[in-house]
């Protein structure tokens, strides 16, 4: 196979399988899709998870694109990637979740928060944001009156 083959393939393959991925039942799924695409492509993987959800991609296709576009620039400064660790998890019910990861690049940490919602029996991506400020978050909770021993 010539490299133009092998790309039309890779392409189809990426395109079938993301299809076949939209309708996903756990979060968890959908995060485990969402990384190993990150890897290769953090653009794709910004349309992986919008693509869960139909509302999303039928009517804000300009603010993903526009999400994508400041992601890249903001991701060129940080440096090579070095993976990703689970920062924290929190639910409303059954059905809305926060999952939010820290994302290791050279430079410095970048947090993605992604919320999920499970209207009827599949979820979706509702929102994704991503920031740099884990460090001041970090500092704001080592802070004395946050200590638990103050709270009595």
């Amino acid at each position: 196979m010539n490299r133009y083959t092998q790309r039309i393939t890779l392409s189809f393959l990426v395109l079938f399988s993301t299809n076949e991925l939209k309708a996903q039942s756990t979060v968890k799924e959908i995060t485990d899709e969402f990384f190993i695409t990150y890897e290769e492509s953090p653009q794709n993987a910004v349309d992986f998870i919008f693509s869960t959800n139909k509302w999303m991609m039928e009517r804000n296709k300009d603010g993903i694109e526009n999400v994508k576009t400041q992601l890249q620039s903001f991701l060129g400064l940080v440096g090579d990637y070095y993976g990703y660790e689970k920062i924290t998890e929190k639910s409303i019910g059954e059905s809305f979740k926060l999952i939010s990861y820290m994302m290791r690049y050279d430079r410095q940490p970048v947090r993605f928060t992604l919320v999920f919602y499970k209207p009827k029996d599949k979820w979706q991506v509702q929102n994704f944001k991503y920031d740099d400020n884990l460090d001041a978050e970090l500092e704001e909770s080592g802070k004395v009156y946050r200590l638990k021993q103050n709270w009595e």
